[in-house]
């Protein structure tokens, strides 16, 4: 029996060494195995490096090639100036700057305690010179051209501070020094709502009436995609001659206060209108770049009546808005002013 358990122990030891034997040899393939994998992460992290070296190289070389060629433009640019004569320099700077025939100087006031409106005797005196002197009528502005008094400005206060938005009315004169009618600009109502409706955001529509000619002309602010790029009005303009034409009131973002630029048919820049910045009552600058129509009053006197009511822009835009969210939510009826309807009568019909 001892011998039997002897053989059986060294039998066991015998299988004990070679279980321990194949393990060492697992084991040694292993650390092989992991030490061919360090070998191949090293190439590749070398192979890697070396390929983000090249393309620095590369980049490098690129930028300096760059480099070169801007610097040839620049210098062959340098030599086409240098061989340009002084005169033909000075002939593109005279190109470029534009000639003002006309300018004027639009100022509204931001009180009242001006001389031009102080007593109830003068507004008296006033209504007795000419009839478009209304009693609700406040003298806001004056008017200068190069500089000299041109002619004051009177806004229909009473018609302007209604509470009812849809009985809101917008009116603006213009007189002379002497205190006689020259012109109005009037917003009309029913023409505002209907293009406001139909491009969904406020846009008024303003009629320019003159005394010096039978002609009405109207200015309308046109939606204008993208909205971004800001406002613009188009307005046609019919000259003593009876030749026709139409132009572009651009709004000129990005800059301050308000300014604007006229263009005619061919984009050109006819004239401008410069608003003060940070000036309360509000004061705007009318430059004018076409020789004829800076001798043309109607034309100048459409763009100081234009820039009278820029004072007033946001808030006619605001009264747009309620009156059209009051005419959604209700069933208010639109009763325009004896003195708007006239304006949408057919002539043809009156002349027969």
């Amino acid at each position: 029996m001892s011998e039997e358990k002897e053989q059986s122990s060294y039998e066991e030891i015998d299988e004990m060494d070679d279980v321990q034997s194949e393990i060492a040899k697992r084991v040694e393939e292993e650390e092989e195995i992991r030490e061919r994998e360090d070998k191949l992460d090293r190439d590749m992290f070398v192979q890697e490096e070396k390929e983000e070296e090249e393309e620095e190289e590369m980049i490098q070389q690129r930028v300096e090639e760059e480099k070169e060629e801007v610097s040839k433009v620049a210098t062959k640019k340098k030599e086409a100036t240098a061989k340009i004569p002084e005169d033909k320099k000075d002939e593109k700077k005279k190109k470029e700057e534009r000639v003002v025939y006309a300018h004027f100087d639009v100022d509204l006031w931001r009180t009242k305690l001006h001389r031009e409106e102080w007593g109830i005797r003068l507004d008296a005196q006033r209504a007795q010179k000419d009839r478009q002197w209304t009693r609700d009528m406040d003298m806001i502005g004056e008017i200068k051209k190069d500089g000299e008094t041109y002619g004051l400005l009177g806004q229909r206060e009473k018609l302007w501070k209604a509470k009812d938005p849809l009985e809101r009315r917008f009116v603006m004169k213009m007189f002379s020094p002497g205190g006689y009618w020259r012109g109005s600009i009037e917003r009309l109502q029913g023409e505002s709502f209907a293009n406001s409706h139909a491009t969904k955001e406020p846009c008024p529509a303003y009629v320019c009436i003159f005394k010096h000619t039978r002609n009405l002309y109207r200015i309308k602010r046109l939606a204008h995609f993208p909205r971004f790029q800001g406002e613009v009005f188009g307005f046609s303009f019919l000259d003593e001659n009876d030749i026709f034409q139409t132009f572009m009131i651009d709004d000129k973002r990005l800059t301050f206060g308000s300014d604007w630029m006229i263009k005619d048919i061919h984009n050109k820049v006819i004239a401008k209108i410069d608003g003060k910045f940070m000036n309360l009552g509000g004061r705007f600058k009318i430059d004018i770049f076409d020789e004829k129509l800076a001798i043309d009053k109607t034309f100048f006197n459409m763009l100081i009546l234009f820039s009278a009511t820029l004072r007033f822009h946001k808030d006619i835009k605001k009264n747009i808005k309620k009156a059209l969210k009051e005419l959604r939510i209700s069933d208010a009826k639109v009763k325009l002013d004896d003195s708007e309807t006239n304006l949408y009568l057919n002539p043809r019909k009156l002349s027969i």
